[in-house]
């Protein structure tokens, strides 16, 4: 179900309604970008043609709840009961992963995140050897990659058990076909999002000023808190 350009509902359990208020009154999805992610050079990096916020959807209490709600919901119906949720390190993951570990008797782990958006090597927490884990992120915008790989091999690295992977928003790319062939029946997106990325030598020749990602994400917030 769309609500707006660029944004579908795929979770069946996530009520439409409530749904639409999230996105029509949080407004997270930015177009005719192009922005650095990660937003340092160390390493590989994209370029990504739009953002969607889902640290705006955050921001909100009520609507943070909701999403929560939902995954577990999802949780249930699969018969998932990590012992463990492992999710990047960042301020607005933590909000919802501290509510959703709480909800469902888990605890939660961080991966070092760094401010450009790239993981690190530190892991915050204790993964018990053959532990339970459901990989977790708010957004994977560069279509899968962190919560189809980065976040799974990282757990299962420390130790455990990846049982489970989800995200709120999903971003468009082919690597979206890996993650649901890795992750076919234990897989929670909540929206689609119509951000696609290509390499950095594959820039359109009337492509926007290349900017941090942060740049979008700071002003979809700031337009929220008016």
């Amino acid at each position: 179900m769309r609500f707006a350009p660029g944004v579908t509902l795929v979770s069946p359990t996530l009520d439409a309604g409530l749904a639409r208020r999230i996105i029509e009154e949080t407004d997270p999805f930015s177009t005719r970008q192009h922005l650095a992610y990660p937003s340092d050079h160390d390493g590989a990096q994209v370029h990504l043609d739009a953002y969607f916020s889902t640290e705006a959807l955050v921001q909100i209490p009520e609507f943070a709840s909701w999403l929560v709600e939902d995954v577990v919901l999802w949780m249930t119906a699969k018969d998932l009961r990590p012992q463990l949720i492992f999710a990047p390190g960042t301020d607005a993951v933590r909000v919802f992963v501290e509510r959703l570990s709480k909800a469902v008797g888990a605890k939660p782990v961080y991966l070092e995140t760094k401010p450009s958006g790239r993981f690190g090597n530190t892991i915050e927490g204790s993964v018990p050897t053959d532990a339970s884990v459901l990989t977790f992120n708010l957004t994977s915008l560069t279509g899968g990659r962190c919560i189809g790989f980065r976040l799974p091999e990282a757990a299962t690295h420390a130790g455990g058990n990846v049982i489970g992977t989800a995200a709120i928003a999903l971003g468009t790319s082919p690597i979206n076909e890996e993650l649901r062939s890795r992750f076919s029946d234990n897989l929670y997106i909540a929206f689609h999002v119509a951000v696609t990325n290509h390499n950095p030598d594959a820039c359109p020749a009337n492509a926007p000023r290349l900017r941090p990602w942060q740049e979008a994400n700071a002003e979809i917030i700031a337009r929220l808190r008016k």
